[in-house]
């Protein structure tokens, strides 16, 4: 990838973002993850206050893609290959930042765990949290289908904008190496192109989360997001990280699509 350094486009988003980056997580992960996690351990929690826990995490995880918006706009070269993350997070990272797929994974986990129980034997609990995904509603079931199947449609179709975008710069600057300014021309087309690929990529990421949250009740909510948030701090885990980082073997996670 090139940088969008060359021809005199200035670097403007690196240390910004990762200096909101860094204080995003910190937030997550000493603030809004205990506070969850507290609020779905207690029995005597109302769904009231669980709501605002999660409505903190959902408008938390929403304006780090708003963020990263505007950061793609900035430097869309350092975005798709950010220093701010360590080399545990790089390999999972797609057109900026995770796949939309870890979310609606992330939500499969609980249906599956759901379909292989023997909850159907049970008493149900007293404690709402326990059966909350006890026989999820045919609503919640056929949403999850239906967002699945717009990722498949979509998510291949933002990654083969950006194949084409990057080909297109190669065919340009292959064609003309001497003219300083149909490179110059080519580089900033394909920045602009890469900026929307992100954005709609992360439009994409925004719009699966608000689609999950709009089908499950507050429990399965609470859930679903402390699921995404403990994922998400996982990759600052420092034994994690120190044991991948020592691996002979390279590790690589490929995700074309």
């Amino acid at each position: 990838m090139l940088k969008s350094g060359l021809f005199g486009r200035k670097k403007t988003a690196g240390t910004p973002f990762a200096e909101f980056y860094n204080k995003w997580f910190e937030t997550l992960s000493t603030t809004l993850l205990p506070q969850l996690r507290c609020a779905l351990s207690s029995l005597a929690a109302p769904p009231a206050l669980l709501s605002i826990h999660v409505e903190a995490m959902h408008h938390h995880l929403q304006s780090y893609y708003n963020s990263l918006d505007e950061a793609a706009a900035a430097d869309v070269a350092l975005c798709l290959s950010p220093e701010w993350r360590n080399s545990l997070e790089k390999p999972f990272l797609w057109l900026a930042d995770l796949h939309p797929y870890l979310f609606t994974n992330l939500l499969r986990s609980f249906l599956d765990d759901q379909d292989s129980s023997d909850s159907d034997q049970e008493e149900p609990a007293a404690w709402p949290v326990a059966a909350a995904w006890r026989s999820p509603s045919k609503v919640l079931t056929m949403r999850v289908d239906q967002i699945e199947c717009g990722l498949r449609l979509m998510a291949p179709a933002l990654a083969a904008r950006g194949r084409e975008a990057q080909a297109k710069l190669v065919r340009e600057v292959g064609a003309d190496w001497e003219g300083r300014d149909v490179v110059k021309a080519a580089v900033e087309a394909e920045m602009e192109e890469l900026v929307g690929v992100v954005v709609d990529a992360n439009r994409l990421r925004r719009s699966v989360l608000a689609d999950v949250l709009s089908v499950t009740n507050v429990y399965q909510a609470a859930l679903f997001l402390e699921a995404v948030a403990t994922f998400l701090v996982g990759f600052r885990d420092k034994d994690l990280l120190q044991e991948f980082e020592g691996c002979e073997k390279p590790i690589n996670v490929s995700s074309t699509e």
